[in-house]
C-alpha cells in the first residue's frame, strides 16, 4: 500500500509539472495566426521584458521603405536598449488589423505595443485591444521639439491611448504626359478624364469595392463631402452625410461613369487594386494617400507621375484636406507598461522620424523638415507640398462602428452610380440605420 501510494504522489506530481509546462510555452507555441498570443512579462537574460508588437508593416520585406525603417528601428532598439528589453514585431494585413486584435482581447491576449490607424482608434477602444497611457504621454510630448500634436488634442474621454508617428493626407495622382495641368476643379477633373479614357485607360478612377473597409471610397468621399460644405457627423455625433452636399458627391460620383472616366470595373476595385492599375499605367489619375507614394514612385511611369491636393467643387479651389496617421499604443495585456513605452518613445527621435521622411511617410516633428539631408532631397518641394496640405487639416477620431458604417456608404454609392438608385434616398437610408442604430 505505501509503495502504491507513493508511486501514486510521484505520478501526480509528473502530471502537475508538465501540465505548467503545457501552460508557460514557448513563443512558437502561444502564436495563433501569426500572432503571439500572451502579452505576459518575460525575463531576458539581462533582465528585460520580451515584447511583442503589432503593425501592418513587415521588417521582413524590403518591398517597401517604410519596412526597412522599421526594421532598422527595432534592430538597434534591440541592441542598444538600456533596460535589456527585446522586441519581436508581427506583421498583420491593414484589412485583417481590427478584427484580428479585437478578438485577440475577446480572448484575453494581446500584444505588449500596438499600431493603430486613428480613424480606428475608438473601434480598438471598444475592443478592449489598448490601455490609456496618459501618464507616459502627458509628461513625453512637451519633450518633443516640434511635435504636431497636443496632449489635449489626442484625448479621448480625457484619456491618451496612442501617439501618431506619423500623418498621412490624401491627394491627387496623375499623369504628366496625359494632363498638360491639374485640373482647375472636379467638373473639370470629370470632363477631361472622360475624354482622356480609352478602351485600355480609365480617366480617373474611385474604387467602389466594399473590400478592405472601403478605403479608396471613402479616401475620396470625405473630403468631396466637405469641399461641397457637409461633414459625416454633427457635434453630437449624428450622421449629417444625407444633406445636400451628399448627394452631390453621390451624383457627381455617377457622372464619373456617365462622362466615361471610369467604368463599372470600379465596383471590384479597392484601394490597392486603383494604385497597382495606376502604377500600371491603366488608371490615368486617382486619389491615394501620401503613404502610398513609395508604391507609386516604383512605377516605370514615375517620369510621369506628379501629386496636387485634392481637388474640389468650387474652379481653384481644392478639398479640406483629410488627415490621418498611424499611432503606438500599449496593449491592454501589456504587463510592462514601462518597457512598452520605452520602445514605443524611439519611433518619435528626430534620426528616426528622418528616415520616416526618406521613405515618403510624412513625420510628426516640424522640424525635420529645417534637416539639411531632407532640403536634398529630389522630392523635397513634392514633400512639402504635402506637409503644408496636411496642414489645413486635423486628425479626426471616427466612431467605433466607422468600418461598418464605410461599407454601407459605398454599398449606396453602388446603387446610386450602377443601379439608378435616388442619391438621397441612398443617403437617407444609410444615415436612418446608423441613427436608429446609435439611438440619435
Amino acid at each position: 500500500m505505501k509503495m502504491r501510494k507513493a508511486m501514486s504522489m510521484v505520478l501526480v506530481f509528473v502530471l502537475a509539472s508538465g501540465l505548467m509546462a503545457c501552460g508557460q510555452g514557448t513563443k512558437a507555441d502561444q502564436t495563433g495566426t501569426g500572432k503571439e498570443t500572451s502579452a505576459k512579462k518575460e525575463s531576458t537574460a539581462d533582465g528585460g521584458t520580451d515584447l511583442t508588437f503589432w503593425i501592418f508593416l513587415n521588417p521582413e520585406s524590403a518591398e517597401d521603405p517604410r519596412n526597412v525603417v522599421l526594421k532598422e528601428i527595432v534592430e538597434d532598439y534591440n541592441k542598444n536598449n538600456t533596460m535589456g528589453n527585446t522586441v519581436t514585431v508581427e506583421s498583420i494585413h491593414y484589412s485583417k488589423f481590427e478584427s484580428q486584435a479585437i478578438q485577440a482581447a475577446a480572448a484575453g491576449t494581446g500584444p505588449d505595443i500596438i499600431n493603430i490607424y486613428t480613424d480606428m482608434l475608438k473601434q480598438h477602444i471598444a475592443g478592449k485591444t489598448v490601455q490609456p497611457m496618459t501618464k507616459y504621454a502627458e509628461e513625453f510630448i512637451p519633450a518633443m521639439e516640434g511635435y504636431t500634436y497636443s496632449a489635449d488634442s489626442l484625448k479621448i474621454n480625457n484619456e491618451i491611448y496612442t501617439l501618431p508617428w506619423e500623418s498621412r493626407t490624401f491627394t491627387y495622382w496623375y499623369r504628366t504626359d496625359v494632363f498638360a495641368d491639374v485640373p482647375n476643379s472636379l467638373s473639370d477633373l470629370a470632363d477631361t478624364a472622360g475624354a482622356k479614357s480609352t478602351a485600355l485607360e480609365q480617366g480617373f478612377v474611385i474604387g467602389l469595392s466594399d473590400g478592405s473597409n472601403a478605403a479608396s471610397f471613402m479616401e475620396s468621399f470625405i473630403p468631396f463631402l466637405r469641399s461641397a460644405g457637409g461633414s459625416l457627423f454633427d457635434d453630437n455625433g449624428k450622421a449629417v452625410f444625407n444633406d445636400d452636399a451628399g448627394v452631390k458627391v453621390l451624383e457627381y460620383m455617377k457622372g464619373l461613369v456617365d462622362k466615361g472616366a471610369m467604368d463599372n470595373s470600379t465596383l471590384s476595385l479597392g484601394v490597392d487594386d486603383v494604385v497597382d492599375a495606376f502604377k500600371a499605367g491603366t488608371i490615368l489619375s486617382c486619389n491615394a494617400g501620401t503613404q502610398r507614394a513609395a508604391a507609386i514612385r516604383s512605377s516605370e511611369l514615375n517620369d510621369k507621375i506628379s501629386s496636387a491636393p485634392i481637388l474640389g467643387f468650387e474652379d481653384g479651389m481644392e478639398s479640406p484636406a483629410v488627415v490621418a496617421g498611424q499611432s503606438l499604443g500599449i496593449g491592454k495585456y501589456c504587463k510592462n507598461t514601462d518597457a512598452a513605452f520605452d520602445f514605443i518613445k524611439t519611433f518619435y527621435t528626430k534620426e528616426n522620424q528622418v528616415k520616416w521622411l526618406k521613405a515618403n511617410v510624412l513625420p510628426v516633428l516640424s522640424s525635420v523638415y529645417d534637416e539639411e539631408e531632407i532640403k536634398a532631397l529630389a522630392n523635397y518641394e513634392e514633400l512639402k507640398m504635402w506637409n503644408e496640405y496636411a496642414a489645413t487639416g486635423a486628425v479626426e477620431f471616427y466612431p467605433e462602428d466607422y468600418s461598418e458604417l464605410s461599407v454601407k456608404l459605398v454599398q449606396a454609392a453602388q446603387n446610386v452610380v450602377f443601379n439608378e438608385q435616388d442619391a438621397k434616398t441612398a443617403l437617407d437610408e444609410t444615415a436612418n440605420w446608423y441613427n436608429e442604430k446609435n439611438g440619435l
